[in-house]
């Protein structure tokens, strides 16, 4: 398969107080191929978003190459690689019809004149399932699942390869969250898209991502084909984001998750990321960090104990 975006090595590190850094992403090294739904999992502040921003160009690496297309990622790519926000309500400027949000992208990359722009914004707002009497309206006048079919529409209008979708169902019902992963699928037929899903929905990574990766305080933890990860989960720390997600049948027997819960969880210990919340860890966990290697077919993890 053809690689479309490739991460290596990525670092962001933010000051937090005095004398102390938060490393967001430490050392992320991922490939996404051309075609595919990648799927990023993990805790809230275990440095996903952050990791969106950067291959946006949203956020700068302290360190790290990004590459689209086997060339080094510039500004003039940005057009390339565009991201849809969770907060669909924020992300949009209420002052703005949506006919301007979606315009916007056009104006800024110079595409034709206004009468040609209007004709694509029609032909995308159609694609994502509205029609022309919403042009006029303002975010406020819309539905949630309106709101984040413009946000999508904002972003395919300058005709991206590579999308990042960041928790984009969150703030949908199940029956918006259903009809939208539907129109997700049919776009990335149509476009010939590439996504990276972000989000804390287990269920909805194993229905629409081929591949996912599990991060942790900045880590890449496990990476592999999605059946492989979430049938025979390798690291801990996904079998705990596994046992934790509800499941539908009443009759399944709840787990007893042996987990330590430490105040805080420092970004820069030593050793393996994991190891002050594993009941499993040994003296080799917290000295030394696991490095990512293969465990089977493009499965990959990083823990001293995959082997057990």
């Amino acid at each position: 398969m053809e690689a479309i975006l490739a991460l290596k090595g990525v670092v962001a590190v933010y000051p937090s107080g005095a004398q102390r850094i938060v490393k967001a992403v430490d050392g992320v090294s991922l490939t996404i191929y051309s075609r595919e739904t990648f799927g990023l999992v993990g805790e809230s502040g275990s440095g996903k978003t952050t990791l969106g921003k950067i291959i946006t160009g949203l956020e700068r690496p302290c360190r790290g190459s990004l590459y689209f297309n086997g060339k080094r990622v510039a500004p003039g790519m940005r057009r390339e690689i565009q991201m849809v926000f969770q907060d669909s309500a924020a992300a949009l400027n209420p002052r703005l019809t949506v006919a301007n949000l979606v315009e916007e992208g056009l104006v800024i990359q110079k595409t034709g004149d206004r009468a040609e722009r209007m004709q694509q914004v029609l032909k995308i707002l159609a694609d994502v399932g509205l029609d022309r009497m919403m042009l006029k309206r303002y975010p406020h006048q819309l539905s949630g699942g309106q709101r984040q079919r413009v946000a999508l529409a904002r972003t395919l209008v300058v005709l991206p390869s590579v999308i990042v979708l960041d928790e984009p169902v969150s703030a949908l019902d199940v029956t918006a969250s259903a009809r939208l992963l539907l129109l997700l699928a049919r776009l990335k037929e149509a476009y010939g898209l590439s996504y990276l899903l972000i989000s804390h929905n287990l269920a909805v990574v194993l229905q629409v991502c081929e591949r996912v990766a599990v991060m942790y305080l900045g880590k890449i933890v496990e990476t592999g084909r999605v059946e492989t990860v979430f049938n025979s989960p390798a690291h801990p720390y996904t079998r705990l984001l596994l046992d934790a997600y509800p499941h539908p049948d009443p009759q399944k027997k709840i787990p007893v998750i042996q987990l330590f819960e430490p105040e805080n969880l420092p970004s820069t210990a030593s050793g393996c990321r994991f190891h002050p919340r594993c009941s499993k860890a040994s003296l080799r966990c917290r000295q030394q960090t696991p490095a990512l290697a293969q465990k089977s077919e493009r499965h990959f993890v990083a823990c001293h104990r995959a082997s057990e």
